[in-house]
């Protein structure tokens, strides 16, 4: 066996290891492939640094998945350098993924029908498979060729599961993404031990009940740490279930969709199983209420969280209050609560919380009145914020007064006002406001009130000399849009 055979050999055997990929890195380095040796470890810094449990890798993620307008034009070096770490690894590693992605994926036979996606920890990782006799003819070169993958596939049912079986393939399945039917190549997957080594599922299943039964009721499951049911509605029966089933407890992520019915009983039976590995928790479209918010933040097992979204609920201020007052969510960098009727916030409670680490509040379509927006400005937990967003609130003039009152100070990074009631003088206000130097990207478009004369003062404005990207109404032919896209040409800010 040659050099190159045996570190091949030891990375198969060995997947969730980087040592072995690390030191393939430096063979091939030592053989002249200092690219392919350069993206190896990029991408596994990038898989380290998932794991790093910061508000870099929080916010990281709701800029890749969510915001294509702010994530390029920053300048992260002046906000935070996790972030720019990664998007600087992500970025040369995309180059080089591009440029040589083809080049090394496995070489296999045209007539095989097997189709690589992207890479993962350097070597292609997603990975979509023939079934029948055609898997069969190829099983011998996948397991000679493939480390642990990610199994991309539309239909994943018990006799995909025994195709898969038969080709000695099953104990390389790492992950699952799903689109349509797969509850049957669960429950089939589930009875073998070699479901040990799934780690991440990303399930876009039909069949929500049977799927998280399947899950909740196969132990060899206990090493599964990722779980995304975004697409699909769970009911509060099926999130019970799935919450009492004590070998899912070791789950870092865990995102679910509701069915608008979950009740206090549901997020009760969540807290009281105790999932204390979690970082990241997204329970979105449940129908969750203030009580429910004051359980979780009261609950102990998520004291190490770094991302909570509890968008599209039905949260009020009092939730929203308890949430940003936690004394348990203390690591909480990500509070997304976008599109719940989040008004009344208590300023008494927030004024009093203490600062953590909260980086960003994603309050989209919130219902936010001036009051509100004065009780945010004036509590110290926003006091380390990178990221605000205020986006259709139907917020006037007099919310950013009391924004800049409230803040004095300090300034957020990155503030976004879309799609308000913001006119000229609320332009006036941030353009005169000294704190407003920290300001890398402002967003104010789609403000009914704002026009030429407004964009006009923040542009002029010696507080915002350091922007990176300006969102504002740009008539056409006004010299306003010349000299605003003289200055941002080389930033998306065209929102």
């Amino acid at each position: 066996m040659s050099d190159r055979d045996a570190l091949l050999a030891a990375i198969r055997a060995h997947p969730e290891e980087d040592t072995t990929r690390l030191m393939f890195a430096d063979w091939l380095e030592e053989q002249g492939d200092e690219v392919r040796a350069e993206f190896l470890r990029l991408q596994c810094e990038l898989a380290r640094l998932e794991g790093d449990g910061s508000g870099s890798q929080a916010l990281y993620e709701f800029l890749c998945e969510r915001d294509y307008v702010t994530r390029p034009a920053a300048d992260w070096t002046q906000i935070d350098d996790g972030i720019h770490t990664r998007l600087a690894l992500a970025t040369r590693a995309g180059d080089l993924e591009k440029l040589h992605g083809e080049a090394w994926r496995p070489k296999l036979p045209r007539r095989a029908k097997v189709e690589f996606g992207a890479f993962r920890r350097g070597f292609a990782h997603y990975v979509m498979l023939p079934r029948g006799k055609q898997l069969e003819r190829i099983a011998p070169l996948l397991r000679d060729r493939l480390p642990a993958i990610t199994l991309v596939a539309h239909n994943f049912d018990a006799d995909f599961v025994e195709q898969l079986r038969e080709a000695r393939l099953t104990d390389r399945l790492a992950g699952l993404l799903v689109t349509g039917e797969c509850a049957t190549g669960l429950e089939a997957l589930g009875k073998r031990p070699e479901a040990a080594h799934l780690r991440a599922l990303d399930l876009r299943a039909w069949d929500a009940p049977a799927t998280i039964a399947a899950l909740a009721t196969a132990p060899h499951f206990a090493g599964l740490r990722v779980l995304h049911m975004r697409e699909v509605n769970v009911s509060a029966e099926g999130a019970q279930q799935f919450f009492r089933a004590a070998h899912l407890r070791g789950l870092t992520r865990l995102h679910l969709r509701g069915d608008g019915m979950w009740a206090i009983d549901t997020v009760r039976a969540f807290a009281e199983a105790g999932f204390a590995a979690l970082a990241s928790l997204r329970f979105t479209y449940a129908g969750l209420g203030d009580d429910a918010a004051r359980v979780l933040a009261r609950c102990a097992a998520l004291k190490n969280v770094t991302d909570l979204d509890l968008g599209q609920n039905a949260l009020t201020g009092r939730g929203v209050t308890d949430l940003l007052c936690s004394k348990v969510l203390t690591k909480l960098a990500f509070l997304g609560i976008e599109y719940n009727a989040a008004n009344g916030l208590d300023a008494k409670k927030l004024a009093a919380a203490r600062p953590a680490a909260l980086r960003m509040l994603h309050a989209h379509g919130c219902q936010f009145r001036t009051a509100d927006v004065r009780a945010l400005a004036r509590s110290p937990r926003l006091r380390t914020l990178w990221y605000l967003d205020l986006d259709s609130n139907n917020l006037g003039t007099p919310a950013v007064r009391e924004l800049v009152r409230g803040f004095r100070d300090f300034c957020p990074p990155i503030l976004w006002m879309t799609y308000n009631r913001l006119d000229d003088r609320a332009a006036e206000l941030l353009a005169n406001w000294p704190a407003a130097r920290a300001l890398r990207v402002l967003h104010l478009k789609h403000n009914s009130g704002l026009t030429a004369a407004g964009s006009r003062a923040l542009l002029e404005s010696e507080h915002l000399k350091n922007l990176d990207s300006l969102g504002v109404p740009l008539p056409e032919g006004d010299d306003v849009a010349r000299v605003h896209g003289e200055r941002f040409r080389k930033t998306d800010a065209t929102y």
